[in-house]
């Protein structure tokens, strides 16, 4: 049984280097950084985000984010300035 498992491994090793030859030097994997979209949508989210007046719901659900994001955000917006905001978006 581990000389076919192994023997199946090796099949699976070589079919995968197999595929990233033929990708023929893209990139796979999560784009690495933001879209222009959510960089648009962090830079926004700025000049309401420290109103002590809102709720968070009264932000994010305008936005059409989930809680989660809008957290995910706030955490950005908090380490970040704007600049390195906009350094954020994805490399091509």
């Amino acid at each position: 049984m581990a000389s076919l498992a192994e023997y199946e491994r090796e099949l699976i090793r070589e079919r995968t280097n197999a595929g990233l030859q033929s990708a023929r030097g893209r990139l796979g994997g999560r784009p690495k950084g933001y879209t222009a979209e959510t960089i648009s949508k962090l830079l926004l989210l700025r000049s309401i985000y420290k109103d002590p007046t809102l709720q968070p719901e009264d932000i994010y659900k305008p936005f059409g984010l989930t809680r989660a994001t809008f957290y995910r955000y706030a955490k950005i917006l908090d380490n970040n300035t704007d600049e390195e905001i906009k350094k954020m978006g994805v490399k091509k």
